[in-house]
């Protein structure tokens, strides 16, 4: 039966390209950004989304999530010579901004 596991000729079982596993320092700290950055604005957005229905919610919250796929998927998607220009990009801004 196919699984969809690692059939050990760099894809998975179901033809698709392997995934970055959860130990790949850049997918780890885009996740980890995402959840960061997901957090502050949420914070931020939280006195506005009040007035909001639960299916109103629901939809702010799906259209947040489609946005971060697609800031995130391609950087998940860098060749492996531009992972540490890509991972500078996430880092915090005191940090990449050099404050």
């Amino acid at each position: 039966m196919d699984d969809g596991e690692d059939d050990g000729d760099g894809g998975d079982a179901t033809g698709g390209e392997r995934r970055a596993t959860p130990a790949d320092p850049l997918d780890r700290c885009l996740r980890d950004c995402g959840r960061t950055v997901a957090t502050r604005e949420l914070r931020t957005a939280l006195d506005r989304l009040d007035g909001l229905t639960p299916a109103q919610r629901r939809t702010v919250a799906r259209m947040a999530g489609r946005i971060a796929a697609g800031v995130l998927e391609p950087a998940r998607d860098a060749p492996e010579e531009e992972r540490p220009a890509v991972a500078r990009l996430f880092d915090p801004e005191r940090i990449r901004d050099g404050g």
